[in-house]
Formats: C-alpha cells, sequence, structure tokens
C-alpha cells in the first residue's frame, strides 16, 4: 500500500486544511488474475453543484448526514499511479459564498471503463452531465430543494430511486434519462432533439411534459394523471421545431462611424445621428446542444436620421442649399428597412438570472426602402409647412447587421444591444462619405 498526501486546489487557490486528501491506491487481486486500482479522495469542501464532463461513467451515493464527501477512482491501468504520474480529476469551482462547483475535469487520456464513486452528504441543486458522460444513481434522498438537471448530447443518467419533495426538473438534449422510481411534488421534463426517456412508477403532485417530436418516451405508471400536461413539439423540418412566435418592440440610437479621411464638414451627408423604432417577431429558440439556441425573425422599423447641414434634393441626390438664408429649416432623411435576423443565443445559469438570462449574437441582412427627404418650414403665418422630396437614392438598398446583446427580462426591458453595419451606409455614387452606423438598441 503507497499512501500519498496533497492539498486539493480550486480556481482560487487553496482550500484548506479542510481538504487535505488522502489518496490511498490499492490493488486488489480479481478472480482474472487482473489487478484493480484505487484512489480515493476526501474532503470537506461544501458544494451545490455536481458537474461532470466528458468521457467518465461517475456512481453518485448519499453518504450519511455530516459526512465528508469522498471520490474514489477505480481502473486497471496502473501506469496512472505511479510516483508523479496520479490523475488530478476533481476541481473546486467557488462563485460566491452560496454556490460552488464540484467538478470532474474532462477524460482525455484514461479509458472509458474507468469508474468514478462520489459518496456525499451535501445538498445538491444542480447536477449536469456534458456530452458523453454517465452518472448512475443507485438512491438519493433530496431534502427539498429546486433541482435542475442537464443531460447533453450522447450523455446517459440512469436512477434507481429519487426521492425530492420539491421540484425536480430534467432537460435533455439528444441524451438518455432512464428514471425508474420517482417520488416528489413537481418533476419536469423537457426533451429536445433525439433523447429517450424511460420512466417507472412516477410518484408526484404534478408531472410536466414537454417533448420534442423526436422524443422516445415510455412511462410505465403515474399517479399524477390529473396533472399532466404533454406538449408534443411538431417538427417545421427535420432539423428544427418552431411552435410559437413573440413580438417585440425596440428603440435604437445610433451615430455614424468614418475614418478620418471621410469627415468632410462640408458633407450634405453629414449626420447628427439617428432614432429608430421598429417591430421584431421572431420563433422560439430551438437548442444546438448545451445551453446555446437559434432562432430566426423578421424586423420592420422606421427610421430618422438627423442632418447636420441644410440640404436639397437634385437628381436623387442631397446637395448643400443656402438659400434659406437665416430662417434654418428643421430637415431629417427617413426611410424603412425590412430585416431577417438570426440570432445565436447562450443561456446563463439560473443563478445568473437575476441580472441576465443570457447573451446572445445576431446578424441582420436589411433592405432599405422607401428614401425621403423631409423639410420643415415656418411660412408667414408662423405656421409649419411640411415638404417631402421622395425621389432619393442615396442609401445602399441592402446592408449587413452584426449585433451583440444581453437577454435582460428585468427592469421593463426585453434586452440591450450594440450593433454595427458591415456595410457603409450611402452609395459609393451618392458622392457620400463612407460612413457606417453603430449603436444601441433596447427591446420591451
Amino acid at each position: 500500500m503507497k499512501r500519498i498526501t496533497s492539498i486539493l486546489k480550486d480556481n482560487f487557490g487553496f482550500i484548506g486544511t479542510a481538504a487535505i486528501l488522502g489518496l490511498t491506491i490499492l490493488m486488489t487481486t480479481r478472480a482474472s488474475a487482473q489487478d484493480i486500482y484505487e484512489i480515493e479522495q476526501t474532503f470537506d469542501q461544501p458544494f451545490n453543484m455536481l458537474h461532470i464532463n466528458k468521457g467518465w461513467d461517475v456512481r453518485l451515493f448519499q453518504a450519511p448526514t455530516g459526512s465528508p464527501t469522498t471520490v474514489v477512482l477505480q481502473t486497471r491501468c496502473a501506469e496512472f499511479f505511479e510516483e508523479g504520474n496520479e490523475p488530478q480529476i476533481i476541481e473546486m469551482k467557488k462563485f460566491d459564498k452560496k454556490d460552488s462547483w464540484l467538478y470532474l475535469k474532462p477524460n482525455t487520456s484514461m479509458p472509458h471503463s474507468t469508474v468514478v464513486e462520489i459518496h456525499t452528504a451535501q445538498p445538491i441543486d444542480e447536477i449536469h452531465l456534458y456530452n458523453d458522460a454517465r452518472l448512475t444513481i443507485a438512491h438519493y434522498d433530496f431534502d427539498s430543494v429546486n433541482l435542475d438537471v442537464y443531460i447533453d448530447t450522447n450523455a446517459t443518467l440512469v436512477i434507481d430511486t429519487m426521492n425530492n419533495r420539491w421540484s425536480t426538473s430534467f432537460t435533455l438534449h439528444d441524451a438518455t434519462l432512464d428514471l425508474r422510481h420517482f417520488s416528489g411534488r413537481h418533476i419536469h421534463l423537457w426533451t429536445y432533439g433525439n433523447s429517450t426517456v424511460t420512466a417507472g412508477k412516477i410518484n408526484a403532485f404534478r408531472f410536466w411534459q414537454r417533448l420534442s417530436a423526436n422524443t422516445k418516451c415510455d412511462i410505465a405508471s403515474t399517479d399524477s394523471v390529473q396533472h399532466l400536461f404533454v406538449k408534443h413539439r411538431k417538427p417545421f423540418n427535420n432539423a428544427a421545431n418552431f411552435t410559437s412566435l413573440s413580438l417585440t418592440f425596440g428603440l435604437d440610437v445610433s451615430s455614424a462611424l468614418q475614418g478620418t479621411d471621410d469627415a468632410r464638414y462640408g458633407s450634405p451627408y453629414n449626420t447628427l445621428g439617428e432614432f429608430g423604432i421598429y417591430e421584431q417577431l421572431c420563433t422560439n429558440s430551438v437548442p444546438l446542444g448545451g445551453r446555446w439556441s437559434w432562432h430566426p425573425g423578421l424586423e420592420l422599423a422606421y427610421r430618422v436620421r438627423l442632418l447636420d447641414n441644410v440640404v436639397k434634393a437634385d437628381a436623387g441626390h442631397l446637395v448643400l442649399d443656402d438659400s434659406y438664408g437665416a430662417l434654418v429649416p428643421q430637415q431629417y432623411l427617413d426611410y424603412f428597412t425590412i430585416g431577417l435576423p438570426v440570432t445565436l443565443n447562450y443561456t446563463f445559469d439560473k443563478k445568473w438570472h437575476t441580472f441576465a438570462k443570457g447573451f446572445y449574437f445576431k446578424l441582420t441582412p436589411m433592405y432599405n426602402c422607401n428614401q425621403e427627404l423631409v423639410t420643415q418650414t415656418l411660412n408667414e403665418h408662423n405656421h409649419w409647412v411640411t415638404r417631402h422630396d421622395k425621389d432619393l437614392d442615396v442609401l445602399n438598398r441592402f446592408n449587413l447587421r452584426t449585433a451583440v446583446g444581453l437577454n435582460l427580462g428585468m427592469l421593463g426591458f426585453h434586452s440591450i444591444e450594440f450593433f454595427m453595419d458591415l456595410f457603409p451606409t450611402y452609395k459609393a455614387s451618392a458622392g457620400a462619405p463612407q460612413t457606417r452606423m453603430f449603436g444601441v438598441l433596447y427591446h420591451f
């Protein structure tokens, strides 16, 4: 027997003396005459989230209350336990005083037949299985928690018996869930893609199922039929499921981005800024795996660009106009845009939802139309007179807008984003500086 003593580190330094590990390497001879090697790691660092990365076969056991957490690694490969070659597979990631992870690093070198046993008495409220991970729970009795379980692509969760007197949520992305016995108050089942669910006896006050069209679901029995809500998502095509639409409104403020060589003060196209109001119609988000999803949409916008100089329309272009003298008119260039945004979303962990639900990247091809110059002047009766010059052809008909934003879900805002046009605002033939607009936009 060989004993090694060390200290487990997390991303923020040493955990402390309570986390001193006893790494014990044992060699046991079975009937097959093949050796099994074990490393046992014991520590007292508290955690409430369990993240299991790819390539591991993990068994979770509930330890008696007050017991330290023990992680046991079992493999038949002795070379991993030679002096100085011991595997470091565990990290503790602490975010704040409340939340911390027990994190199994990706298995990049050990055989996938390696078994990891986790014995813990810690109350867990989140379990995340990454791609190609497997977790088996023989029996676990949660003490009335909001438990969220995320199962990524090709991952498998097997539960023989689970009890939770509050709420349990399972979210599957092309994954497998084998839930043999469950009892609790609320259970939520969300599936995406080609997931497989096998369930035995479900004993819950309420049981929600929201299943993708390609999910294979076999539930033996449940005593919560009177509270059963099932929604099968019908596919729009073979690749994605679009089942709902949402309508939001937005306001944006933008300014011109241009190089010093193009900043011509005397240009009739110089702008003080631009304001826009628009409607956005979007589908529901379609998962891509993990916390990523995407959705397409349609934008209809009306935009007003304030002009820095007094101008007039001449053969479809803008030219400077000094005929007004001291009576400076109010002028602006207005137009409509039609956009087809495609948005890539990333959803934050629920503990961040107080501040933001996630972030997104958006790319929007836009078509500009109905350009006109609006001029307002005072007549001899001190009344405003408005003239519309609609034969303009100064804006690029097509543009491509890129944006990055935050999904807020707070303070009355749906989201806030920062955007920039990738193509010049004006046509090259208009004799305008090659400006591009950038700014900020609020959804509500």
